[in-house]
């Protein structure tokens, strides 16, 4: 049985009664079923984490069953939304019967299979009727049975929480605090261009609820350790920049992780000193997650879009947030970026 159903709302900010149209197909798929198993895409951050949070506690409060498996672990700033660590990583913590007691499939904040990670083959296999709930550019074709999809939306998060006021859920505390943690990690705490009215609103609401701003920021960018302090400097001190100044661009190897004892994660955030220099339009961060693999992360200062580079590498995001993934070296892999941002119309002129 085919259930593609396409609801996708205009880049544009979308008026309040095409949003409530656009959440009446989920809401049916959502009555249709009494298990899910809920997943996002790899090296989840606090919208992913939080989108997947609020969905699972939003399910059980209607009675359904609910299991979380991703491809990647949960970083450490997220952790605190999975107090009793119900967030499965794939392969290490999954078992069969985790796909085979649900029935249907529910995919946030992403909508490509290669950016799920390992996980997706079986997504993919398990013959489950899907549902994505996603607010990234494009999306592939045959990605999910039934699509939600609001380029508008400020985070994933956001999109759960409106779907969850639509079909009378209740928004606990524990449901605010994490859309909220979604909201600020998109919204880069609402500095980001994809901050607006809408986004505002919803961040009233939940604080009126429960989320406390402050222990929440903390949480999500003041809990650094002192592996990520150890790696910023060697980091920055690779920085490289073209185009008087307007494309910029730092990398990090496998041995800068194992000579500061860190972890990937650590280093979330070390472009943001560089995407500040003045002048700068773009900014890329070539980080070397394999020998031999090289994950690219985009920043745009809004004149430059992050999008159309990384889509034409498979990659996905936003205009002024992107991500791809190449094979090769080090060295290769940034010249080969590098010359093709440098082919963009906006560092040019």
């Amino acid at each position: 049985m085919d259930l593609r159903l396409e609801a996708a709302v205009p880049k544009r900010a979308a008026r309040s009664e095409e949003r409530l149209n656009m959440w009446e197909d989920t809401a049916a798929f959502i009555k249709r079923y009494d298990s899910f198993l809920l997943t996002t895409h790899i090296n989840p951050e606090g919208d992913a984490i939080g989108s997947e949070v609020a969905l699972k506690l939003f399910l059980e409060s209607l009675g359904k069953r609910v299991t979380i498996v991703n491809s990647s672990p949960t970083p450490a700033n997220c952790e605190f939304l999975d107090p009793e660590r119900e967030i499965h990583v794939y392969p290490n913590q999954y078992k069969s019967d985790m796909m085979s007691r649900a029935d249907a499939v529910i995919i946030l904040d992403v909508n490509g299979w290669i950016h799920i990670g390992s996980f997706a083959d079986v997504l993919k296999g398990c013959g489950k009727p899907s549902a994505c709930i996603d607010h990234h550019e494009a999306v592939e074709n045959k990605f999910a049975d039934f699509m939600v999809r609001d380029t508008a939306a400020a985070s994933a998060g956001l999109l759960v929480y409106e779907g969850i006021k639509f079909m009378g859920g209740e928004i606990t505390p524990r449901i605010a605090e994490a859309v909220y943690a979604s909201l600020i990690t998109d919204t880069g705490t609402f500095r980001f261009t994809n901050t607006n009215e809408r986004a505002f609103l919803v961040a009233a609401e939940l604080c009126a609820i429960g989320a406390k701003p402050f222990a929440l920021h903390r949480q999500i960018f003041g809990n650094k350790s002192w592996q990520a302090a150890r790696l910023l400097g060697p980091v920055l001190n690779t920085i490289g920049s073209a185009a008087d100044g307007k494309l910029a661009w730092i990398h990090m190897t496998r041995d800068m992780l194992d000579a500061a004892s860190a972890q990937y994660e650590d280093s979330d955030g070390i472009i943001d000193p560089v995407r500040a220099i003045k002048g700068v339009e773009l900014c890329l961060f070539f980080k070397e997650t394999e020998r031999g693999t090289v994950k690219i992360s985009l920043r745009s200062n809004g004149n430059v879009d992050a999008y159309r580079l990384a889509r034409k590498y498979g990659g996905g995001g936003h205009r002024m947030a992107a991500g791809m993934t190449l094979s090769g070296d080090m060295e290769s892999v940034i010249k080969t970026v590098v010359r093709e941002a440098l082919e963009l119309e906006e560092l040019r002129g």
